[in-house]
């Protein structure tokens, strides 16, 4: 008999084995009047967590700080092995209490946060990156592709959150980022340089590793 399983169980038996989250002093609750888009999830979290611990990258860009759940995701298993994180924020607000809540966690010598658009700001950054978290404004994950993808070191990953968006029931007021997602999975699919796999863990993540082809 062919054996099968529901997804949704799956996953929700899956969070069970994790460990706790990360819990940070400052979260959404306290930032009124900010629209702040969903961190990544416990999943995606202990996803993170794995791939840090065994690459170990020494330089990791994570665009999209919010409040600093991610960068403190990053932050704690690059603090292991001496490794680094710059996390951009474009919205001062969010990157002062990314900050407050990295510097809460002992994460400060691992964790800088840069108050920028990600955009602009990438073309400012020379290191070569062992891992790149994409997590930003849906609509800048296109744009940003070639310029995060020529920032990857030989063998760097890109980890693209949400990339699932094409397939959920999102409310109307999104649905261009439903359209810019799918268009950006199509883009990862065809790119020669990277091999991507999707995976149906939170929102969808996208892990890519870089080729670099010789000769």
């Amino acid at each position: 008999m062919e054996s099968s399983f529901d997804i949704n169980r799956a996953l929700t038996y899956i969070s069970t084995l994790l460990q706790p989250e990360i819990s940070l002093p400052i979260n959404a609750n306290d930032l009124p009047g900010e629209k702040i888009q969903p961190t990544i999830g416990p999943l995606a979290a202990a996803l993170l967590n794995v791939l840090v611990s065994a690459k170990q990258p020494a330089h990791i860009l994570d665009i999209g700080t919010s409040y600093g759940y991610s960068a403190a995701v990053l932050g704690r298993a690059a603090s292991a092995y001496d490794g680094h994180v710059t996390s951009i924020e474009i919205n001062p607000r969010l990157a002062e209490a990314a900050q407050k809540n990295i510097a809460a966690l002992g994460l400060s010598g691992s964790v800088s946060i840069l108050t920028a658009d990600a955009r602009a700001a990438v073309h400012d950054l020379t290191t070569p990156f062992g891992l790149i978290l994409q997590d930003g404004h849906k609509l800048d994950y296109l744009p940003m592709l070639d310029d995060l993808v020529a920032r990857l070191e030989n063998g760097g990953l890109l980890i693209s959150d949400d990339v699932l968006f094409p397939v959920m029931n999102i409310p109307d007021s999104a649905r261009e980022w439903q359209t810019a997602m799918e268009v950006y999975n199509r883009a990862l699919a065809a790119r020669q340089n990277l091999q991507t796999v999707w995976l149906p863990i939170g929102d969808g993540v996208a892990v890519s590793v870089h080729r670099i082809r010789h000769g």
